[in-house]
């Protein structure tokens, strides 16, 4: 079995890691979309289904995944989570480094949505005054707290608001799986007069003298 690289996204966005038979075969721009996004690769007795299913009911207006990651044991947002993964995209993060830290959950959903393979993502976390913060330096995330569902809900249609830090034994079960599954069906939006405003922070000279944090960002 040879897989391309299309074929690499689809296990990809379908499973949220990449595990195939073990003799199966790479084509060249494959193991260049590998090494790029720096995603490893599992050898299993598996057997691949790389045909396109069509959407489930109620997922017609999802066109990709999103990404959930946690940084310590909490029963109720896992879940909450495994519930809205009965109606939503939901998948967990492949975490590439270090797995106890949110920065690392940060890169990760980076390079997933510059590559196309995430919408978006959750992060539950025990301070997240600290995820959002490390999340908003990628340039590609735009990063809200859950403090209501109605907060989130304004986050969604005004910044565009893709990830959703949720602060850890914080909600109880059923307001957080309405909240995890409505902030997935929400169409994004950023409301033009914000978005202006935002730019007069920064002049063009600090723009310019910007780094990127991850290759998410830089692209």
């Amino acid at each position: 079995m040879i897989l391309t690289q299309r074929q690499l996204e689809q296990i990809f966005k379908q499973n949220g890691q990449i595990v195939i038979p073990y003799r199966a075969r790479l084509t060249p721009s494959a193991q260049d979309w590998i090494r790029h996004n720096k995603i490893k690769i599992g050898y299993d007795e598996v057997k691949l289904d790389l045909q396109q299913k069509p959407a489930p009911p109620g997922w017609a207006h999802l066109n990709k995944q999103y990404l959930w990651w946690s940084d310590g044991p909490d029963g109720v947002s896992k879940a909450a989570i495994g519930m809205s993964a009965r109606e939503v995209m939901l998948k967990p993060m492949p975490i590439l480094e270090d797995g106890s830290r949110a920065i690392s959950a940060v890169r990760t959903l980076s390079h997933a949505i510059a590559g196309s393979a995430a919408s978006g993502g959750v992060i539950v976390a025990k301070n997240p005054a600290i995820a959002c913060l490390i999340a908003n330096k990628c340039t590609n995330l735009r990063a809200v707290i859950a403090t209501s569902l109605a907060g989130v809900e304004e986050a969604v249609h005004t910044i565009a608001a893709n990830v959703l830090i949720v602060e850890r034994e914080k909600w109880p079960l059923s307001p957080l799986k309405n909240l995890l599954v409505r902030f997935c069906k929400l169409d994004r939006k950023m409301d033009r007069v914000l978005e202006d405003e935002l730019k007069t922070l920064l002049t063009p000279s600090t723009y310019s003298q910007q780094k990127p944090c991850c290759e998410g960002c830089a692209k």
